[in-house]
Order: C-alpha cells, then structure tokens, then sequence
C-alpha cells in the first residue's frame, strides 16, 4: 500500500511540471469543451499563460455561442482573479455581467453568479479603488 502512495505522489508531482507546456497552438479540430478543459488543467499547475491563451482561442473560434463565450469569459476572469490581476479580473467579470443586462435569457445563469462571487474575491480595498475608476470613465 505504501509503495502504491508513493508511486501515486510521483506521478502527481511529475503531472504539476510537465502536464501543461506553454501552449502555443490548439489544433482546429478541438472542441470549445476540449479548449476549456486545457485551459482549467493549465490553471490547476498554474501555468497562466497558455490558460490565456485556450480561453482566448475558444472566444477567437467559438464566441459566438452566447453559453460557449459566457463560460470561456469567465474562465478568463477567473485566471486574472488567481494570479491577482485584479484590475484585468474586474473588467472580465463586469463586461460579462453587463452581457448578462443586456441578453440574460440567452446565457447559462451559473456564469453571473460566478462573475459575482470572483468580485467579492478582490480584496476590498482594490475593489473600491476600481470601482472609482470605472464610474470616473462614466
């Protein structure tokens, strides 16, 4: 059982470095699901490059479907949250839930909920701070 563990743990720990290599291209034939799931994987060992990347292909090839570009952009709002990119993760989440004020019934409601709760997540201070500027440009 230990031995077991132990090979579990090294192949866990082999998945973090090597499982996700900066990606450079997506091939065409891959699914918006398929791109996203990169783009999750890509996160999870923090390899925030290449899950910009995924989650801007699938806006580039699949943005046209009102649930494809609602969970792809809040995949993206989500990957500036994590690496504290608060300002790009503010705009992200408030130009989809503006999306929401416009075409509501059209979009997957998980997404503006989940673009509500990665608001809260930005320390309150920044918040205000980005919440002034954004009315300023008002």
């Amino acid at each position: 059982m230990k031995k077991l563990i132990s090979i579990f743990a090294i192949l866990s720990i082999s998945a973090l470095f090597f499982s996700c290599k900066t990606i450079k291209y997506i091939p065409e034939d891959k699914t918006a699901a398929q791109i996203i799931q990169m783009g999750q994987n890509c996160v999870s060992v923090s390899d925030y490059i290449s899950a910009e990347f995924c989650y801007t292909t699938v806006l580039d090839r699949f943005g046209t479907d009102p649930s494809i570009f609602a969970e792809a952009k809040y995949e993206l709002g989500h990957t500036y949250l994590r690496q504290r990119k608060y300002d790009k993760a503010y705009s992200t989440f408030n130009e989809l839930l503006d999306i929401y004020d416009a075409y509501g019934t059209a979009l997957p409601g998980a997404y503006k909920k989940l673009c509500n709760i990665g608001l809260s997540q930005i320390p309150e201070k920044r918040l205000k701070e980005l919440e002034a500027k954004n009315s300023e440009r008002q």
